[in-house]
């Protein structure tokens, strides 16, 4: 079930709204009009999905270069040691 709260409660009871956000770690989305307004998350809970859309893009990087050409590490490792 998706909780919802209009704006105009949310303006209303910001702090105890917040806390329960918080208490029950789940999304509550804000309804303006009737309509999706914006979605208010836990704070650890937007960290997870955050991390996973950074590990998502970086997936979608390494497999748009798998068939990139390699350097071998020794090549590497002799270019940055000092002369």
């Amino acid at each position: 079930m998706i909780n919802t709260v209009s704006i105009t409660d949310l303006k209303q009871n910001t702090s105890k709204i917040i806390g329960k956000v918080k208490k029950e770690g789940r999304s509550l989305v804000i309804l303006q009009r009737s309509k999706v307004a914006a979605v208010l998350v836990d704070p650890d809970y937007y960290d997870i999905l955050e991390e996973a859309l950074e590990n998502a893009s970086d997936l979608k990087v390494i497999n748009e270069r798998e068939n990139e050409p390699t350097i071998p590490f020794e090549n590497v490792a002799k270019k940055l040691k000092p002369s």
